[in-house]
């Protein structure tokens, strides 16, 4: 590793030392406000609620303590009438911690804000007999706990059969709690616990390979974080650990994740949350923590994989397989530090993983890669021999650029020399390897029955190397895609937390936390640092300019796979996040009073630029052709894009630099109050409002810019100058000119009605807001602190060689030398080195080489989501079968335009795309304007019954079906890299772009089983060894198709079987983006003429591919967008354990656990870029690929202590 990586060693914050002196500051001065908001509110008040107020104000929370739960209940006699002044002792069985409290007028009880676990509840009452029972508790419930006293002697103790009740009888909020049971016993896959919150209603797996779940840069740490719920997408849910924010701002993920050795439980409300959640539109997901106990509890353990014993990929029938070795090992101890006093919890976790993986691709042919590289017989003059584009005229092997070839000597040879020129004709199976360590830390101190505090600390190290997919050649490894991220990455999260509970009196509780959560992701090129642009010919003045554009500059030729390093790295985002919470529950006859506020202070500093050391494309549509103007075959075409690289004729060259790397800032204060009223003994209702605002981000150092491209339309001095915003400048504020929104109220109701002791009726509605990611604003870089160097143009010898062919597209670029830029590649001539632009330059932006910008609707407003339902519970002994209907809709959602600088639509043949551009009168230097604006929508309807068994005689089983639709225009939220997660069209974004979410999963099942072997548990001896003991536990997932859109395939491509000559010019161009605009982030879709479905369906013939047609150049087409649903997925994992107790309190286990158990392939359709979408592709309309969260049949082996 270079010197230049030192820059990366231990990377701060800027400003961190002094962050907590700015936060009291902006504490102070928003406390001034906050105090007369309060004290208008609180007017008129009793005391206690006065006080409640500012015992509110002066907490400055983050979130409301959602990890914590309530017991309430009624106390009668046998006759049904009320018992008030009943004492009611609840005592934690772990930790005995105390409280006591008094049943009111109405023989009400409420115990609130308590830790999750297991209480013993004792009551007594004048002329009564004593009761006691037990009651456990999950995070978020209001646990119904009434109690029946008997006339008697106080002395004489009646125990009252109880366990957690079964039935949400005071709660309108949708959830599902995953048990402590259920996290440590369901075979997880990489013992992922994301994947049991998937399958909850309404829950699946997020997209495959997308920003959260692992396939990017950006969050490369193993079993990443993707989840959809109810619709939404996946950077859209709300993450918490014991009750403090754990998000990831900047992609939109978790951003700790605990050891499951160190969970309590888990729980995911989906819908109608109280008001104390917000920040969402997808899930709260409640992680809660284990504390210590009066015993001692750990465990030891290591699970075991070899892909000796595993099956192959569906599609990879020969060859060796990928290679597996894991190894996950750790272990936890909790217990007590002082008796009823101090308790400590700890863990670790090690990962080790070494996993093959492969990758196919496109290469040149044999006889390509031997002319050029001089072998078998081969020669640079055999392949220009074969050329008909003019290169011949134009120098042929004699004119060779030795950079270029250089760069094509690079490509490794065919593995399969006999596949058709274009098609995949190479594959590699190289080796992933990650490794982590995790660990957490808890202390939990009872000071007295009155307070306690709580401390915990979590730790995740990750280090990842990707290999190249076109593995080492000449010594330089090639990635052979610059959106592969190959290379290594490291991730660090760490999480710091303070909890403190105050019990005033038994009404009125205080729950106060503060946390500090800090990730630094970090991932670099394979080739950085080395100096390699010079090894291949480039000039030092490339890449000497800074150490972040130290790597081998990309080039892409014709079909072929990328010669050179990732896009979008080095990069490094450091996400800190400052929070301060506090709840205060009040409970006042009938009514329990729950109130907070909020503070989030977030920083980000992110080191990334789009194109450090900038690109090169080689694709001429004359390569395409012959001399006559008419189409090559495949063959043809490719040896003439070689060809014509070979001479250095690029038809685009591009750099975008940031000079400045940003450190953003932003503000998140919020505030809540809600009541639940039992307004009868069957009637409880839940109201109240949430108040959020989210301040658009600002840069340390103001070093961030807006471009208002409406302003730009209305005025080309405008357009040239002023609709550049720069932070600080010219009376701009610091936000860049986005407007903050301060009117985000979101009302909360809810109701929970006992029909019957055995039934629940629960519904509710509410609104919530969300403030979108850091890269949702396409981070705001622009001139003057990045370098965008872009220029309309190519070089000279393109222009001459497309001149030569009659048929050429007229709307290719100018040769670049006329605007004065370099029209040629060489030694001492490249991509000019990055630079600010000066004054003169920023008062006439047409002055610079080349521009792009992104831009944000200046009164961009926060995501709304509506949500409501309906649900119906009956319980059947130990059993509750649930049935629902959810909903939600969403408005003012983020939604981004690629390139909104695209004209209406017109024929590239016959007019030149330049002068068409919006903006191309006063700026004809701008390639793209990257636009987000909130006007997208979404909504969802869904049909969710579950059924849960309590674990009863061995056995407990949680199982749900949905049925559902899910409707956007917005195809993702986060936008790290901006390129084509998001595919809205600029003109009539609602008739092309509104259909099917990315995440809609119409169709879904899921089961959860845990069976313990009743058999043998009295035995002794060896009957004992060999029969007891045993359990199975089981996942199993079923759901419809992922949905997916049709695409047309690249342009140029040569003779295609449907493109008829409807060009005006009368030849043949192949498919490609036909309709301009087109999404810049992909490729532009066909018309459809026909239902696509087939009756019978195969891997060789999913759909129709008959009903699609490539549009008429110059229009738009009429396929929607996510049109199709691909192959159903189903899968099986199940474990197998047998228990062996070694003394009383010690069980050494040993499992086996088997994911896919039946091998059934889950086959799958992309829905970015898939050859098998796209007309024109030779995979079109078939299947190719097994789906991204699909595995062949694994097993692991697991020994673990427990004790």
């Amino acid at each position: 590793m270079s010197d230049s990586l030192k820059r990366f060693t231990n990377p701060k914050l800027e400003g961190q030392d002094n962050m907590i002196n700015e936060v009291t500051t902006q504490m102070d001065r928003s406390g001034q406000c906050g105090r007369r908001i309060f004290l208008r509110i609180a007017k008129g008040w009793s005391k206690p609620a006065y006080l409640l107020a500012l015992l509110v104000l002066f907490t400055s929370a983050a979130f409301a303590q959602l990890t914590t739960a309530d017991i309430l209940g009624t106390v009668t006699d046998a006759t049904g009438a009320v018992v008030p002044n009943a004492t009611i002792t609840l005592t934690n069985t772990g930790t005995n911690l105390v409280r006591t409290i008094q049943s009111n007028g109405s023989g009400d009880y409420v115990f609130a804000l308590l830790p999750v676990g297991t209480y013993s509840i004792s009551i007594k009452a004048t002329g009564f007999q004593s009761a006691k029972t037990v009651v456990a508790v999950e995070a978020g419930d209001r646990a119904r706990n009434d109690i029946k006293l008997q006339t008697g002697a106080e002395s004489t103790i009646v125990e009252v059969t109880s366990s957690t009740p079964l039935l949400q009888a005071d709660n309108a909020t949708v959830s599902s709690t995953v048990t402590a049971q259920a996290v440590q016993d369901l075979p997880l896959n990489g013992r992922n616990f994301v994947q049991l919150i998937s399958s909850t209603p309404g829950a699946n797996e997020g997209a495959g390979n997308g920003l959260s779940s692992g396939g990017r840069p950006d969050d490369r740490r193993t079993n990443a974080a993707g989840l959809s719920v109810n619709g939404q997408d996946e950077s859209l849910n709300n993450w918490i650990v014991d009750g403090i924010d754990d998000n990831e701002r900047v992609i939109g993920t978790i951003g700790v994740k605990p050891n499951i050795e160190g969970i309590q439980e888990i729980t995911i409300e989906t819908n109608s949350y109280a008001p104390e959640a917000g920040r969402t539109a997808g899930g709260v997901i409640n992680i809660v923590t284990k504390s210590g106990t009066n015993r001692f509890h750990g465990s030891v353990y290591e699970y075991f994989r070899n892909d000796i014993f595993d099956a192959r990929n569906f599609f990879q029938t020969t060859g060796p397989k990928p290679e597996l070795r894991q190894n996950q090992y750790g272990a936890s101890i909790n217990g007590p530090i002082f008796k009823d006093r101090t308790f400590f919890t700890f863990d670790y976790e090690g990962f080790r993983n070494v996993r093959g993986t492969t990758y196919t691709g496109t290469v040149p042919t044999q006889q390509e890669y031997n002319d050029i590289n001089g072998v078998n017989g081969g020669s640079l003059t055999d392949l220009f021999s074969r050329t008909n584009n003019g290169t011949q005229g134009a120098g042929g092997a004699a004119a060779v650029n030795p950079i270029i070839l250089a760069y094509e000597r690079l490509y490794p040879a065919p593995t399969n020399p006999n596949a058709a020129p274009g098609a995949s004709n190479f594959a590699i199976s190289p080796n992933v390897t990650q490794s982590y360590n995790t660990y957490d830390a808890r202390i939990d101190h009872k000071i007295n029955d009155k307070n306690q505090i709580f401390a915990r600390f979590s730790y995740n190290s990750v280090n990842t190397f990707t290999p190249p997919a076109f593995g080492t050649v000449n010594g330089i490894q090639i990635s052979g895609g610059r959106y592969n991220f190959s290379g290594p990455a490291t991730n660090i999260a760490q999480q710091y937390e303070l909890g403190y509970t105050h019990i005033f009196t038994p009404a009125l509780v205080a729950d106060l936390r503060a946390g500090y959560t800090r990730i630094n992701n970090l991932s670099l090129p394979l080739n950085y640092g080395v100096g390699i642009d010079q090894k291949v010919g480039f000039p030092a003045s490339m890449t000497n300019f800074s150490p972040f554009a130290d790597s081998l500059t990309p080039v892409s030729i014709g079909p072929f796979g990328d010669i050179g390093d990732g896009a979008y790295v080095p990069l490094q985002d450091i996400d800190g996040t400052y929070q301060y919470s506090g709840t205060v529950s009040w409970t006042k006859g009938n009514h329990n009073f729950k109130f907070g506020a909020a503070l989030v202070r977030r920083q980000a500093r992110n080191v990334q630029s789009a194109s450090a050391v900038g690109a090169y494309g080689f694709n001429l549509s004359s390569d395409g052709l012959n001399a006559q103007g008419t189409s090559n075959d495949q063959g043809q075409t490719q040896d003439n894009q070689l060809a014509s690289a070979l001479l250095g004729a690029f038809n685009n060259q591009a750099r975008n630099f940031n000079l400045s790397p940003p450190d953003y800032r932003s503000w998140e204060p919020g505030f809540f109050a809600q009541d639940s009223w039992k307004l009868s003994p069957k009637l409880t209702v839940i109201y109240g409002a949430r108040y959020d605002i989210y301040t658009p981000f600002t840069e340390a150092h103001n070093h961030i810019s807006n471009y208002d491209y409406l302003a730009a339309l209305s005025s080309p001095a405008a357009a040239t100058s002023s609709a550049l915003n720069i932070a600080g400048v010219n009376g701009v504020n610091n936000n860049a000119g986005i407007s903050t929104q301060y009117n985000n109220i979101g009302p909360r109701v809810g109701f929970a009605f006992s029909a019957r002791p055995t039934t629940v009726l629960r519904g509710g509605y509410g609104i919530s807001y969300f403030p979108g990611n850091y890269t949702s604003n396409g981070d705001l870089k622009n001139a003057p602190f990045t370098s965008v160097y872009a220029p309309a143009c190519q070089s000279t010898l393109a222009v001459q060689l497309e001149a030569s062919i009659p048929g050429a597209s007229k709307g290719q670029n100018p040769d670049c030398a006329t605007l004065g830029q370099p029209g040629i590649i060489s030694s001492t001539v490249a991509i000019p080195p990055p630079a600010a632009p000066s004054a003169a330059q920023l008062a006439n932006l047409a002055t610079l080489p080349g521009l792009g910008f992104v831009a944000e609707q200046r009164n961009f407003k926060n995501a709304l989501i509506q949500q409501f339902n309906l649900q119906l519970e009956q319980q059947i002994g130990a059993n509750v079968l649930t049935i629902g209907y959810v909903g939600n809709i969403g408005q003012h959602l983020p939604e981004s335009i690629d390139n909104i600088n695209q004209p209406l639509p017109f024929n590239v043949v016959t007019n030149p795309e330049l002068a068409a551009r919006p903006l191309a009168g006063p700026l004809p230097n701008l390639s793209g304007v990257s636009y987000l604006n909130s006007g997208g929508v979404s909504n969802y309807n869904g049909l969710q019954t579950s059924f849960q068994r309590r674990f009863t005689k061995g056995l407990a089983v949680n199982a749900n079906y949905t049925w559902a639709k899910a409707l956007t225009d917005v195809s993702s939220y986060s936008q790290q890299g901006d390129q084509g997660w998001s595919h809205a069209l600029p003109t009539n974004i609602r008739a092309t772009e509104y259909g099917y979410a990315d995440t809609d999963i119409q169709n879904r099942f899921a089961l959860q089983l845990n069976y313990e072997l009743q058999y043998g548990k009295n035995f002794t001896g060896v009957k004992k060894l060999a029969f007891s003991g045993w359990q199975t536990n089981m996942i199993a997932r079923w759901q419809s198709g992922k949905v997916f859109s049709i695409e047309n395939g690249g342009g140029n491509q040569g003779p295609l079987n449907n493109d008829t000559a409807i060009e005006a010019d009368g030849a043949e161009h192949g498919y490609g983006n036909r309709a301009v605009p087109q999404n810049a982030g992909g490729n532009d879709r066909p018309d459809t003429i026909s239902d696509p479905r087939l009756g019978h369906k195969s891997n060789a013939a999913f759909f129709n591919t008959a009903s699609f047609v490539p549009q008429p150049l110059g229009t738009i087409s009429n396929t929607q967008r996510n049109s199709l649903f691909g192959p159903h997925f189903r899968q099986v994992d199940l474990s197998l354990f047998k228990n062996f107790a070694v003394a009383e309190r010690a069980t050494i286990q040993f499992r086996v656990e088997a994911f896919n158990i039946s091998n059934t392939p889950n086959f799958f359709i992309a829905n970015n870029n898939s050859s098998n979408a796209q007309l024109g592709n030779a995979n079109f309309g078939t299947i190719t690929q097994t789906d991204p969260n699909d595995v062949p049949r694994e097993y692991q082996f697991v020994l673990k202590v427990l004790f």
